[in-house]
């Protein structure tokens, strides 16, 4: 009987298999630090998380126990301990890349155990492959083999119950007053905008407002965390925190049968994508829970400062309120000389010319939405706009040949600039303005090159799926002119905000005041105060 279509061969493969479902649960329940992982939560998880990985990791194994059979020519091969070791390796390489890439989504203490995860399953490979060679020694008979496999495919799970997750709560924070600030607010988030950008295409002067802005103010680039996740880096720079503490960690969230109604705020990052992971479709897709910490704009509102937030990225609860912004009336409605341009220049990109198209009428809406309110007297404006990042992702002039794209992306920035010139007319001229994003974008790395090579890539330009650095520039009272410094955490945004506003910073806020970027005499004359 071969070692494939053998009755033990496939024992085999299945409870490796199996095992590493177990892994993948206890992989998925590490991540998740909010979700309560009593004992009863993880084993009524074990029967789907294990007969998916019976299946998912069990198939996979069966065909290279064959192949490898063959290549032994071996008739009584025993290769379960093979098999374990190869499961828990993988399961180490798991445990130790998402370690790597989350230590902003968990607390310290739950990347640590991550970390530890990492080394219990080395470990447990190397006592695989020993116990094995010990039992096929000693001529262990059937019953020491199952021990020897019972004993594996529940390690994962003592190890989980003995030494549990550590809980995470994301705080809870009442959006109370800071007082009345000194000066009015603009903040302006561009989608697309990096050092890439302000150096290389601001650099030749044909966009005045944009030049204006750095050499009246300081700039620095702006490190995002990682992985990239869009809603909650835009929602770290308005409230100051981290995922850990604000709670926003995934554009989508999930629930399992098992689990009470908890919600998955984060799945593990595994080659073949992260909800895969998951059991047999069980999980729900649901709306993740929105941020806990309220955004800077809801502090000043309850301050009693008169405050408009516009297409602000985040998941947001009903206690925070973003304006409605009317529809736009189309091509019609944007200055003639840029729009005949503009639909000329998109004319050879069908694809890609809707996209585009929608992305720069929303931002013109959104700009008339904030200055009819900064005209109806309110003294703070927080405005997202994405046109740039939309044409840059679509249509990024990779290579000189690329006429056609880079005559797109220089109106698409003329057009930008004469949308924050129209903002800036329309503010005092004490406002402090923020002009930030959160994340830069880059070109397709080796990997997704490869991927196109297959046939299985994307057809971007330009992506923020590596975290690139983006950029934060300030100009008003208090900050340093034509300076730039050096990179700087995106929670450090909102207490710079703050102190510039003449504003005590909240005891809650992760990030720290950029004093490299404000005048010796303000930080002379203004201490920094700090409150719950």
């Amino acid at each position: 009987m071969s070692v494939l279509f053998g009755v033990r061969g496939w024992v085999h493969g299945v409870v490796a298999g199996a095992t590493a479902g177990v892994l993948a649960e206890v992989l998925v329940l590490r991540l998740n630090p909010e979700i309560l992982q009593g004992p009863g939560a993880v084993l009524e998880g074990v029967p789907a998380f294990a007969t998916w990985g019976a299946l998912l990791a069990g198939v996979p194994l069966l065909a290279l126990l064959a192949v490898v059979g063959r290549l032994r020519r071996a008739e009584r091969w025993w290769p379960a301990p093979q098999l374990f070791a190869l499961v828990y390796v993988v399961a180490a390489v798991m445990s130790r890349v998402n370690a790597a890439l989350h230590p902003e989504y968990l607390p310290p203490s739950g990347h640590r155990i991550l970390g530890q995860d990492a080394v219990a399953w080395l470990i447990a490979a190397l006592l695989a492959l020993v116990g094995g060679s010990l039992v096929t020694r000693l001529g262990g008979g059937k019953a020491a083999r199952v021990t020897f496999a019972a004993l594996l495919f529940v390690a994962p799970l003592v190890r989980l119950i003995w030494q549990p997750t550590p809980p995470l709560t994301p705080l809870d924070v009442v959006a109370r007053p800071l007082g009345q600030p000194a000066r009015p607010l603009l903040v302006i988030g561009l989608e697309g905008f990096d050092s890439r950008v302000l150096l290389s295409w601001v650099g030749d002067g044909r966009y005045r407002t944009l030049s204006e802005l750095e050499e009246g103010g300081a700039w620095a680039p702006l490190s995002p965390y990682r992985p990239f996740l869009g809603r909650s880096l835009w929602t770290s720079l308005a409230t100051g925190t981290l995922p850990g503490r604000h709670g926003v960690k995934s554009h989508w969230g999930w629930r399992l049968p098992w689990l009470g109604g908890q919600t998955l705020r984060l799945l593990p990052w595994t080659p073949q994508g992260s909800r895969l992971i998951l059991p047999w479709g069980l999980a729900e897709r649901v709306v993740p829970p929105p941020a806990s910490v309220p955004p800077l704009w809801e502090r000043l509102r309850v301050s009693g400062v008169a405050t408009a937030v516009y297409g602000w990225p985040g998941i947001w609860g009903d206690d925070v309120t973003l304006e409605r912004v009317p529809r736009e009336d189309g091509p019609a409605a944007m200055e003639p000389a840029i729009r005949v341009s503009l639909t000329r220049a998109l004319a050879p990109f069908s694809a890609q010319r809707p996209e585009v198209w929608r992305a720069v009428l929303s931002d013109q809406a959104r700009v008339d939405a904030a200055r009819a309110a900064l005209a109806a007297g309110d003294r703070d404006v927080w405005i997202h706009l994405q046109g740039l990042g939309v044409a840059r992702r679509e249509l990024e002039p990779l290579k000189p040949m690329h006429t056609r794209e880079r005559e797109v992306l220089s109106l698409v920035l003329e057009l930008l600039d004469v949308h924050l010139e129209r903002l800036l007319s329309a503010v005092a001229p004490d406002t402090l303005v923020v002009v930030v994003s959160p994340y830069g974008l880059e070109p397709p790395g080796s990997w997704e090159r490869l991927r196109r090579l297959l046939g299985i890539g994307g057809t971007w330009r330009m992506s923020a799926e590596g975290s690139p650095d983006g950029l934060l520039l300030l100009r008003g009272v208090g900050v340093r002119r034509a300076a730039r410094f050096g990179a700087v955490r995106v929670t450090d945004v909102a207490p710079t905000v703050c102190y510039l506003l003449g504003l005590p910073v909240a005891q809650y806020m992760e990030g720290r005041v950029l004093v490299e970027a404000v005048e010796p005499e303000f930080l002379a004359t203004h201490p920094l105060r700090i409150v719950d």
